[in-house]
């Protein structure tokens, strides 16, 4: 793949990201649930493959590494983001992956036939920058 293609295929499917973004910050609980788990939790969604480049990059980054072209340091920091996006993967995203299912299984409400709900308290955790 020359040059020109990959960055023609990466200008593409940061559009699309960015178009499926948008899209969902517009969807409704069901099909937002239905949508992230199938970008986010499954195995062939989304966020597998944005790891799966991560690893491809950080074996790509190894060779050019000890071949001298790339500093360590690259290789180091994606194999550091791969272990960190698999650890969300398996840690904090699976576990949701059966809530997301049964979001997305109950059927549509008119929200404006119901009361509005009280919404919880949320609890947020990470860091902050």
């Amino acid at each position: 793949m020359n040059p020109t293609s990959a960055d023609a295929l990466t200008d593409h499917i940061t559009q699309q990201l960015g178009q499926l973004s948008a899209h969902l910050s517009q969807a409704g609980p069901q099909e937002a649930a239905r949508f992230l788990e199938r970008s986010l939790v499954s195995e062939d969604g989304i966020f597998n493959g944005v790891w799966d480049l991560v690893i491809s990059g950080g074996a790509a980054a190894q060779r050019y590494a000890e071949d001298g072209v790339f500093p360590s340091e690259v290789w180091l920091a994606l194999g550091r983001t791969a272990n960190a996006l698999g650890g969300l993967a398996t840690d904090t995203l699976a576990e949701q992956q059966e809530v997301l299912r049964q979001i997305a299984s109950r059927p549509a409400v008119d929200p404006s036939a119901a009361a509005p709900a009280k919404t919880p308290a949320l609890v947020v955790r990470g860091r902050h920058r």
